[in-house]
Parts: structure tokens; C-alpha cells; sequence
């Protein structure tokens, strides 16, 4: 009977759940105003854009390995909605020094919010953490 009772309310409660919350985050916060997305697709650029984003910085080359959508189909969608793109692609696990200093002069000119792109959110990420570590960043 205890058993009946908690699978009754089980399958209720999993019933309210949106479809929405069941789906992976389409980006994930660094801060208030940067956030990172993995593998993009134009329905998923569609929706990050909908968020508020005012600029995205692309660190994914085009011809990376994997890669569904270029730069200029980004840029393009992303220019109807009045956001700025940046195109520094990074070659994954090779970041350098001058991606860091190049990274963080376009951080600093772009309008916030950001959302910056790679295959995994990790390469951006690590640029968005390597430039603030070394107080490029002006926030």
C-alpha cells in the first residue's frame, strides 16, 4: 500500500516537470555578465540569443573536427538581433599567452552580457579564468 502511495505521487510530481528543466542548460554563468556554451547549432544559438546576450566571442575554429555551424551563419543571426560577434578561434588544449592578452581586449570592448562559444565551454572558459587571474579583465 506504502509502496502504491509513493509511485502514485513519483509519477504526479515527475508529471509537473516541465520539459524545459528535463533538458541540458543551454549555457552555464561564469558571472553575472559572461557566460559558456558548448556545441552550437543555429536552434541553440536562437535560443542563447533570446537570453540577452549583447556579445559573443566564437573560440571555436570552423574547421574544427565536429563543428555543425561556422562563424558567419553565427554572426549573421546574431547581427538581426543587434548582438556583436568575435571571431578568435583557439586551437583546443594550445591556448597561449597572446589568446589570453587577445581574449581579454575583446572582453573588455564588448558590450555585457557575453556568451563565448567552443565545442565544450571549457576552452572559453579557461581564457575567460586564465585573463582574470591575470587582472586583464576590467570589471
Amino acid at each position: 500500500m506504502i509502496k502504491s502511495i509513493y509511485a502514485s505521487v513519483l509519477c504526479l510530481c515527475l508529471g509537473m516537470v516541465s520539459p524545459a528543466f528535463a533538458e541540458a542548460p543551454q549555457s552555464t554563468a561564469l558571472t553575472s555578465q559572461v557566460s559558456v556554451a558548448g556545441q552550437m547549432n543555429l536552434d541553440k544559438f536562437s535560443a542563447l540569443l533570446k537570453q540577452g546576450f549583447k556579445s559573443v566571442i566564437v573560440n571555436r575554429p570552423d574547421q574544427e573536427s565536429g563543428n555543425v555551424v561556422s562563424v558567419s551563419q553565427l554572426r549573421e543571426m546574431a547581427e538581426k538581433s543587434h548582438v556583436s560577434v568575435i571571431y578568435q578561434p583557439v586551437e583546443s588544449g594550445k591556448i597561449s599567452q597572446t589568446d589570453i592578452q587577445e581574449f581579454a581586449k575583446y572582453y573588455n570592448e564588448l558590450t555585457k552580457p557575453i556568451l563565448l562559444v567552443c565545442r565544450s565551454g571549457s576552452r572559453s572558459a579557461s581564457l575567460f579564468n586564465q585573463a582574470k587571474a591575470q587582472g586583464l579583465l576590467n570589471d
